[in-house]
């Protein structure tokens, strides 16, 4: 449909300054966004009138028969990107019930009792997940929009409650799980855990596959319940962790194989050490040290043959590293190591490729940029980071529609 839009307004400018005629237009954009938008109901209307079957429908069913009543009703506020706009509803009335109906809502695709599109919601929701709320509304302001803080807030819980992540079946069948504090309203320093489980992707990378928040010493069953199906579809899966108990009590899947992050190992080694009162840089330290790094290291590309040979000589060393802290008296090590071994080459010997978890590591820092500003409820951080990591690693964003096949002519 071909739509005739003109504008004519008397404007006093007395410079023509870049920045001057752009701050004229800010002031100018509301009112031309509104008259277009009119402008085209108007004429779109009255194609739909004309029609046999109308592309709306009275509660009795009726799509056909329908009268005017006024193009100027009550007018109805609405919520765009650029601005806030007031407009004149138009009404029509049903011939078979005598219905009054307000159809300019209909028309535009916006709900009963919403003032803003789904997409509005989500481009909001969007810019409150990347930066704090308080900066959402500055940065809105500067390009003339005047959405409060607490607008921004509303839409991030809205569409980040509708965000819901699983597994995908095309891509690598492994696998990282981790948590990070995050602070709440009312508990000291960290209250909750965010869970975070991401998928690996073939062409690098992850993708979020599931998130959830709770205690630090349990949750991560309610994260993993909806992903047990689609887990299953694969023939075997390599979970890699951080050595996480909860971790490991939350996934049930007899096709899961679990391997300890061997980034992680000499790092908590460390923390054992400090328990044991061990001295830093002493020689027992540096010796346990060094033997942990050594028996951690993995190459990739090794022949089927070799393989064998080196997990028999990896767990000899594990084993006499386990005897030497046992014989010093070192209890938190060899216990935390004797806990480890199980799952600790699990990755090699199944010939699968996966040895830690600095991936979802990666995935924490993107949480931390943003959790960390602030105190927050554990539904409202849940709802952030759906946002917000969706939009990093799962390609998330606004579904704007695109004007294509759009002609203009200037006349």
């Amino acid at each position: 449909m071909k739509i005739e839009y003109r504008f004519n307004y008397n404007m006093e400018i007395d410079r023509c300054n870049i920045d001057f005629l752009v701050a004229v237009f800010k002031q100018l954009l509301p009112m031309l966004l509104k008259d277009f938008i009119q402008t085209v109901l108007d004429q779109f209307v009255n194609v739909f009138m004309a029609q046999e079957k109308k592309p709306f429908l009275c509660d009795c069913g009726n799509d056909k028969d329908f009268i005017w009543k006024t193009r100027n009703a009550k007018p109805t506020k609405i919520t765009t990107i650029f601005a806030e706009l007031i407009l004149a509803q138009m009404q029509v009335q049903c011939k078979v019930c005598g219905k009054k109906i307000f159809i300019s809502r209909k028309l535009m695709g916006i709900e009963k009792h919403q003032r803003m599109s789904t997409v509005t919601q989500k481009i909001l929701a969007l810019v409150g997940a990347l930066t704090t709320f308080r900066v959402s509304e500055k940065i809105l302001g500067l390009f003339g929009v005047t959405f409060n803080r607490m607008t921004v807030w509303r839409c991030v819980q809205k569409v980040g409650k509708s965000i819901t992540f699983d597994l995908d079946p095309n891509e690598l069948p492994s696998g990282e799980a981790d948590g990070t504090g995050i602070p709440i309203r009312g508990i000291k320093k960290r209250g909750q855990e965010l869970k975070v489980f991401v998928q690996k992707r073939i062409g690098g990378g992850v993708r979020v596959a599931g998130l959830a928040i709770g205690q630090y010493d349990c949750g991560w069953d309610k994260l993993f319940a909806p992903l047990r199906k689609t887990i299953l579809s694969f023939k075997h899966f390599l979970l890699v962790t951080d050595g996480d108990v909860s971790i490991f009590n939350g996934i049930k899947c007899v096709n899961v194989f679990l391997q300890r992050c061997l980034w992680h190992i000499p790092h908590q080694l460390k923390y054992c050490l400090w328990e044991d009162g061990v001295k830093r840089k002493s020689i027992d330290w540096l010796k346990i040290m060094g033997k942990i790094f050594d028996i951690t290291a993995v190459r990739s590309l090794m022949e089927e043959d070799e393989i064998a040979a080196v997990l028999e000589e990896k767990r000899n060393r594990l084993s006499e590293l386990i005897s030497f802290c046992e014989q010093q008296k070192y209890q938190k090590c060899a216990a935390y190591l004797r806990n480890a071994r199980p799952n600790l080459f699990t990755a090699l010997e199944k010939r699968l490729n996966g040895k830690a978890s600095s991936l979802a590591e990666r995935v924490m820092r993107t949480v931390n940029m943003r959790v960390n500003v602030g105190k927050w409820t554990p539904s409202g951080a849940l709802n952030a980071m759906n946002v917000r990591l969706a939009h990093y690693y799962n390609g998330w964003s606004p579904s704007e529609p695109e004007a294509k096949g759009v002609g203009i002519v200037r006349l």
